[in-house]
């Protein structure tokens, strides 16, 4: 008689799970399979490498890969675009030793989608929120400067009705277009240091620039940034050597997207 594979068994019990409810926390995993950590943390690492599993940097927590359930429970594009940038980003980190993040505009804010924030040592609060302003932020002055025109008049429509600082800001076009003309000829947004007090452990303020995000039809679909510490990096050692890996980072993110 044949016997059956009991970790064959258990793998497919956790893609069960996560067919059915996803993404889940290994917790959460550990609750509704009864298996033990060691095995689980196993058969999720094989599954990640087999590429039937792929777990998020900013939630901590795994789902099925978009090759395995394209047919059946297509994901978002947004869902596709954090899916593809989670091992660009470790490779970032790992290349740079800085967290770098992928956001989307949410209508007239930026959203993070994923992040390798909490892997550095060095930042308690980047992103001290999943949303960002627009016209302060890095990623949304790289979004305003690479989206097309449309898109563009959409989001400062949506900025001018705001009752803020920044509402107030989106009706002087002569800034706004400075800003938007110096970031295409830079090809990134640089983030507004002056309009944050968030400080890295060491109180020291915040850099980050981003680079846009582009389909080979170059329709823009979000935007790679990266973050380091006050005075960490200088300008030409940015220019020269960090927003080229930026840029490589960025298109490895598209090939990897199904």
């Amino acid at each position: 008689m044949v016997k059956s594979i009991d970790s064959v068994t258990r793998a497919m019990q956790v893609l069960e799970k996560l067919q059915k409810t996803s993404p889940l926390s290994l917790s959460e995993l550990q609750r509704c399979t009864g298996i033990n950590k060691a095995t689980l943390l196993r058969i999720l690492k094989t599954l990640i490498l087999s590429g039937w599993v792929v777990k998020s940097h900013s939630e901590n927590k795994y789902s099925l890969s978009s090759s395995v359930i394209e047919d059946t429970q297509p994901k978002s594009q947004e869902e596709r675009l954090a899916e593809a940038s989670v091992s660009v980003l470790e490779y970032l980190y790992q290349t740079l030793n800085w967290p770098s993040g992928i956001a989307v505009r949410k209508v007239n804010r930026m959203k993070y989608i994923e992040t390798t924030c909490h892997r550095s040592p060095f930042f308690n609060c980047w992103p001290s929120v999943t949303e960002l302003e627009f016209l302060y932020s890095g990623v949304g002055r790289c979004f305003l400067a690479f989206c097309d025109s449309e898109e563009r008049s959409d989001v400062i429509y949506n900025l001018k009705k705001l009752k803020t600082k920044e509402g107030k800001l989106a009706h002087d076009s002569i800034w706004l277009n400075q800003i938007i003309e110096q970031t295409k000829i830079l090809g990134y947004g640089v983030r507004q240091i002056s309009h944050y007090d968030n400080q890295n452990i060491n109180g020291l303020s915040i850099e980050s620039v981003s680079v846009p995000i582009k389909r080979p039809d170059d329709t823009l679909i979000g935007c790679l940034s990266l973050a380091w510490p006050q005075g960490s990096m200088d300008h030409a050692y940015l220019e020269k050597s960090v927003i080229p890996i930026l840029r490589d980072a960025s298109t490895r993110i598209v090939n990897n997207m199904p």
